[in-house]
């Protein structure tokens, strides 16, 4: 596992900034895959530091599933009313066209089976998803304690956006419960594929707080999959001219 050793004239550097749980050097470089799910509204995942983002995963893993996140964007539409007059499920799904449309001349650079890239929806098809996604809604139910941790993170993320001058076009305690919904099918999803081999999650920004609290074994009762997986969080430092 390297920190981006390979140089190139424009790109930015990828930095680890640290695993969760906490794994060694040597423990990472035992993980022959990794995967990276593409959120939409991260600038990190356009342009110049896309690049150094799949050039560090084909310097350091033999494949690499990229996950377009564009069908889960429909909860944020249903919150912020962002759909331009389309469905929810529609305007995701278009977004998710526009973004390969827009970053295609980036990802045909990395061919499978290098890089494989797959969108949000198939995930919700795997049999194991839908195992996971009813454990985590009945955990969800039943456990106070899980329950305020994906408030907690549904709350930052309400705030966060707020900040933005992003306003909710439901109540507070609705963007709440909606956003807690995104995070349920999302860390079902990262279960899933932890199942299907792709323990290591990679992506440039903060691992989620609910996922911190299961990694700390905060929760017993929760799917095989999130016992098993990585987070390798990364910084993407563009260089100075």
């Amino acid at each position: 596992m390297q920190d981006a050793q390979f140089k190139s004239f424009d790109l930015p550097e990828i930095k680890i900034v640290k695993t969760t749980p906490k794994a060694t050097q040597q423990q990472l470089t035992s993980y022959k895959r990794c995967y990276m799910g593409i959120s939409l509204d991260n600038p990190d995942f356009y342009g110049s530091s896309l690049e150094a983002l799949l050039q560090w995963t084909a310097a350091n893993f033999e494949q690499c599933l990229i996950i377009i996140g564009d069908y889960l964007r429909r909860f944020n539409a249903q919150i912020f009313n962002s759909n331009g007059g389309l469905t929810e499920e529609t305007a995701s799904m278009k977004a998710g066209d526009a973004y390969l449309e827009q970053n295609a001349e980036i990802l045909n650079r990395f061919r499978e089976p290098k890089i494989k890239i797959i969108r949000w929806k198939d995930c919700l098809a795997f049999e194991q998803y839908k195992k996971a996604k009813l454990i985590l809604d009945n955990l969800y139910k039943s456990d106070d304690a899980f329950r305020a941790s994906l408030q907690k993170d549904a709350f930052s993320f309400i705030n966060r956006q707020k900040r933005k001058k992003q306003t909710p076009a439901v109540s507070t305690e609705r963007a709440i419960e909606i956003s807690c919904q995104y995070l349920l099918e999302e860390i079902a999803v990262f279960s899933t594929l932890a199942e299907q081999g792709w323990n290591i999650e990679v992506y440039p920004g903060p691992e989620l707080g609910v996922l911190v609290d299961i990694a700390k074994g905060n929760f017993s009762q929760i799917p095989d999959g999130l016992k098993q997986r990585i987070n390798i969080e990364l910084k993407v430092e563009k260089t100075q001219k």
